[in-house]
């Protein structure tokens, strides 16, 4: 029913605040037990809770007791949950998130069994085409929403082809719908891989790695750029930009995206062609680096240590310069550096800017259309077979 979230608001968060959760305020799914190191992850009325198994336990013997609620199912090695369409897997030494099975009935509803295969996601760009009418329309609706799914749970590796296909809603044509179809052929001959976070210690929980200090944990940032790759009418010569960040092996947050929350100046207020590369990878910095302390805000709410300051990479040398505020003459003075993310970008208390080569920057899988060899070298680092 429509009114469903807002009566489990009323009820299920306050309830839980009372049992001593603390709510998060960045994150309102989020509630935290400091306690007894309980985290609670809360979707409507779908519940998943990490940690001690005694503290799972009374949490889900307490909602019994105040809703009607199904009997908990526990992830344990050689077992699967379903949440949110995402399978949870727990193996002996990983934990994975799996779209097997939700690719495979998206399949089903597209009627694409028989699709030609496909070894890459995207690999042209999307020009041309006749304007879609009536029931095609709505088949690339629906097709176009089941890979946004997809591309923004546990398919990092769709995301790039998701964020130019989408460029398409306003005037989808049968040139975009052939885009889509060949994205999920590749989905269909590579639905098994999937998320993989190890487990670095045996006997070691699922919560006991997530909660070891920041020198424990390997967490890892990267940020790409692409500059004017895309040529298609629509984008207006605007970059692409990408974020990645992992821990422990397994990608934890990502983006491909043309938008951006960083200009020249505060005066153009929206995302924009540049004729420099090294500004379109500033940009793309200052985005990665607001939205990774998007993501630090949360993880602090959910009881883990957040790495400050926080390494992120990127491929280009000059851009690292324009960080540590280092240069003594440059041609980016169209740069108003009074502006609010410039001054994060060079606070060195929040990130440290480091260079990699380019074959190492894992969001450059987010950024253009790559080479098959490295596009797989890549995806490869990021999701791993399930026979692993």
């Amino acid at each position: 029913m429509a009114s469903a979230p807002a009566r489990w608001e009323q009820t299920i968060a306050p309830w839980l605040e009372e049992q001593g959760f603390k709510r998060g305020c960045n994150e309102p799914g989020v509630f935290y037990h400091s306690e007894r190191d309980l985290l609670l992850l809360l979707y409507v009325d779908d519940l998943l809770a990490e940690g001690d198994r005694s503290d799972v336990e009374w949490i889900f013997k307490e909602l019994q007791g105040r809703f009607d609620c199904k009997d908990a199912d526990y992830l344990e090695p050689g077992t699967d949950l379903d949440y949110l369409g995402m399978d949870l897997i727990a193996t002996k030494d990983q934990n994975c998130i799996s779209m097997k099975k939700y690719i495979q009935n998206a399949i089903d509803i597209l009627g694409l069994q028989d699709h030609r295969k496909a070894s890459m996601p995207i690999s042209e760009p999307i020009e041309g085409g006749t304007l879609l009418v009536g029931s095609d329309v709505h088949q690339f609706m629906s097709a176009l929403g089941m890979l946004g799914w997809l591309a923004s749970t546990a398919r990092p590796d769709v995301a790039y082809a998701y964020s130019r296909i989408a460029q398409h809603t306003a005037k989808c044509t049968d040139v975009a719908l052939k885009a889509l179809y060949k994205c999920f052929a590749y989905l269909r001959d590579n639905a098994d891989i999937r998320i993989a976070a190890d487990i670095y210690e045996p006997e070691s929980s699922f919560a006991e790695v997530l909660h070891q200090t920041k020198c424990d944990n390997e967490w890892r940032f990267c940020s790409d750029t692409d500059h004017a790759g895309n040529r298609e009418d629509q984008n207006r010569m605007r970059s692409q930009n990408g974020e990645y960040a992992g821990l422990n092996g397994a990608p934890f947050s990502w983006y491909s995206k043309a938008s951006s929350v960083t200009f020249a100046c505060e005066k153009i207020g929206e995302a924009h062609a540049d004729t420099s590369s090294t500004a379109v990878e500033i940009y793309g910095v200052g985005n990665a680096t607001q939205n990774i302390l998007g993501h630090s805000y949360v993880i602090e709410e959910m009881g883990i240590e957040f790495p400050f300051p926080f390494q992120l990479e990127m491929d280009n040398r000059a851009a690292k310069i324009f960080c540590q505020g280092s240069a003594l003459k440059t041609k980016l003075k169209h740069i108003d550096c009074r502006q609010h993310w410039v001054k994060t970008l060079r606070d060195k208390r929040i990130m440290d800017p480091v260079w990699i080569p380019t074959k190492d920057n894992l969001a450059d899988l987010f950024t253009k259309i790559l080479p098959l060899q490295d596009f797989i070298r890549l995806r490869d680092q990021m999701l791993r077979p399930a026979s692993s």
